[in-house]
């Protein structure tokens, strides 16, 4: 059995805190803080692998490992206090969310009460992108990649164990390379799959394993005046350097995990194997302080995220140095009174009756929680009298008359088709200020009885020549879609087309790393009008910050039962001449494409006045975020669509 070591605890210190002030995204002058910090779950992930292989291995050797014991002690560590705050974040949830942002929410519950949450995230948004520091639960995907991985490699220890015991070790490090190679390669293609997903991450853990098979017990051994002192006094100063300076010097434009990551994962082997009470980081690592922040570490690390998000949902998306303290010091007393009160009592080797049941109440909340929420769409009534202006703000899907459910992110082969008897035949195109488009446009064409073909997909220009040229699923997705749309409009003999074309110009077009963009989108759609198609340009649309919900609750009160009858005086504006400002260069480009049968749409002849452009009316809200439409301003955007299609 391993003995307990208090510089790891003093690691884990180090790696909780650099990921805490990455998630706050904290800056001094400028400078952000680190940057690499997403580098401390790499860390954790190289501790626990070495812990619990360490603690199979010695049961195992000694016949005293029991895999119902084994689950069983893991689950008393990690169940209770994750089920705690799942239950705790869930009531701040029901609270503070409004009604989009809340089924988002309970599918991440879900997902996270089955450890299957890195699944579900690596289906939404990127763990960089913007809309995921609104995921209170995001965090979570960790613990599910660690929880997968306690299921499958007590197995795998035990097969080889029982097949081949002497080859336990170059098993495992053939293993750890595979998984290591695979990564590697996938990070190329798939990022959000290489960063979520077990069989990527698995190499991590593996390595952590490793550790358990070099004995430590020369470090006690060595004369205190040689060349052996100064190594083993050196190698653990050299891998905590290898993990701070990873923590400092990346950001998340670096491909990871890759063999970047060996960085960090090899420093924390170093620290691991040759860290001992003789050298300056132990030192320091086992300060009492340190020690006891790593102790409350896993309660840390599970209680930050949810508090900084229903910050920024309340308050602000950035945080002042004076907030971070305070948001931390509410993450450290939630730490210390679950680490006292949770995690070590149920640590103990008896747990009694009543407290094996104390949580399912907070449980069966949580799985009622998380089904019934989508089901009743948020709990939009909790809203009172602005509940309406709330309702489905980001639908933007078909149900399931006529066969077609969603309609927009979809393979060419899949493409959403309503067929109708009508003279005209709609083609919507664009990225996802064109989905935004998408059901008011199905609604608009199945009560004329005309077709409507939809290839809106988001990010994604679906003009051929504009490609993207990052590496993502989206750009796959996009880049494979692209050319076979082209082939569908000109090859499409008599049948004539109006193409309803939105995309954000301003954004795609400003700072873009395509030189042939502009080039591209004007030099096709030109070519499609000279063929008889008809090209219908919508133009962007204003764009305001912050997010126009957030700031609307925000404005009205901290939880979305404060909200009342203020909603309708209340001002979301951005000045036009900002709008027109920002917006030029994207225009000139859609300016350039002539024909008798181009049409223009302007949104600011919907949203704008000559002096101001607004997110909301007096009863609803115009905008799911800064520069989307919700569904309530993409009916009056495709109304004036309609205009051009009589």
């Amino acid at each position: 059995m391993l003995s307990y070591r208090k510089e790891l605890d003093g690691l884990r210190a180090l790696a909780v805190i650099a990921v805490i002030v990455y998630h706050a995204n904290l800056q001094f002058f400028g400078v952000q803080i680190f940057k690499g910090g997403f580098f401390g779950v790499d860390v954790f992930f190289v501790l626990s692998g070495y812990l619990i292989t360490g603690i199979i291995r010695s049961q195992m050797e000694n016949g005293l490992f029991s895999f119902k014991d084994f689950y069983w002690r893991r689950a008393k560590r990690i169940i209770p206090i994750l089920i705690t705050v799942l239950f705790v974040t869930s009531s701040l949830a029901y609270l503070i969310l409004l009604p989009d942002d809340l089924i988002v929410y309970a599918k991440s519950l879900q997902s996270a009460l089955l450890f299957g949450s890195n699944h579900f995230f690596y289906g939404e948004d990127s763990y960089t992108a913007s809309a995921s520091i609104y995921r209170p639960l995001l965090h979570t995907w960790s613990l599910s990649v660690e929880w997968q991985f306690y299921i499958i490699f007590p197995f795998l220890i035990w097969i080889i164990n029982k097949q081949a015991p002497r080859h336990l070790f170059p098993i495992l490090l053939g293993l750890a390379l595979l998984s290591l190679l695979a990564t590697n390669a996938i990070v190329k293609v798939d990022p959000d799959m290489a960063f979520y997903l077990l069989p990527t991450r698995a190499w991590e853990l593996i390595i952590g394993g490793l550790v358990t098979f070099y004995d430590r017990s020369g470090l006690q051994k060595y004369r205190q005046s040689n060349l052996e002192s100064f190594a083993y006094k050196l190698i653990p100063i050299i891998g905590v350097f290898l993990v701070l300076y990873s923590m400092v010097s990346f950001d998340h434009s670096v491909s990871h995990p890759s063999f970047l990551t060996l960085l960090p994962v090899l420093g924390t082997c170093l620290f691991i194997m040759f860290s001992h009470e003789h050298e300056f980081t132990n030192k320091i690592l086992t300060l009492k302080p340190i020690v006891w922040l790593g102790a409350i570490s896993y309660s840390l690390y599970l209680w930050h995220n949810p508090i900084f998000v229903f910050f920024r949902f309340i308050k602000s998306d950035e945080f002042t140095l004076g907030q971070f303290l305070f948001l931390v010091a509410i993450s450290m007393a939630l730490s210390v009174l679950s680490y006292y009160f949770i995690e070590n009592i149920y640590r103990r080797k008896k747990i009694s009756p009543g407290l094996k049941f104390a949580f399912l109440f907070p449980l069966i909340s949580c799985v009622i929680f998380s089904v019934s929420t989508p089901l009743r769409d948020g709990y939009p009534e909790r809203l009172g009298v602005v509940a309406k202006a709330f309702d489905q703000l980001k639908r933007n899907r078909y149900y399931r008359e006529d066969g077609v459910k969603m309609c927009a992110n979809q393979d060419f082969e899949n493409t959403c088709k309503l067929m109708g008897e009508g003279d005209r035949n709609l083609l919507l195109l664009g990225d996802s200020h064109a989905i935004i488009l998408s059901e008011h446009l199905y609604l608009l064409t199945k009560k004329k009885g005309w077709t409507y073909t939809n290839f809106s997909l988001a990010s994604c220009s679906g003009i051929d020549g504009y490609y993207m040229t990052e590496i993502s699923k989206t750009a796959e997705h996009c880049n494979r879609n692209i050319p076979k749309i082209a082939e569908y409009i000109e090859n499409s003999g008599n049948t004539k087309f109006d193409i309803i074309y939105s995309i954000r110009v301003d954004f795609r077009f400003k700072g873009n790393d395509h030189p042939d963009a502009q080039e591209s989108v004007i030099n096709k759609l030109n070519y499609w009008a000279s063929k008889g198609h008809n090209i219908i340009l919508v133009y962007s649309i204003p764009k305001h910050r912050p997010k126009v919900p957030n700031y609307i609750k925000q404005k009205l009160g901290a939880t979305v039962f404060q909200m009342n009858s203020d909603f309708k005086e209340l001002k979301v504006r951005t000045p036009y001449k900002r709008y027109l400002d920002t917006t030029k260069e994207g225009f000139s480009v859609f300016d350039s494409i002539h024909g008798d049968n181009v049409y223009r749409v302007y949104p600011s002849k919907v949203f704008c006045d000559e002096k101001w452009c607004y997110g909301k009316s007096s009863s609803e809200i115009y905008y799911y975020d800064d520069d989307h439409l919700s569904i309530h301003g993409a009916r009056l955007l495709v109304d004036e669509i309609a205009k051009n299609l009589q």
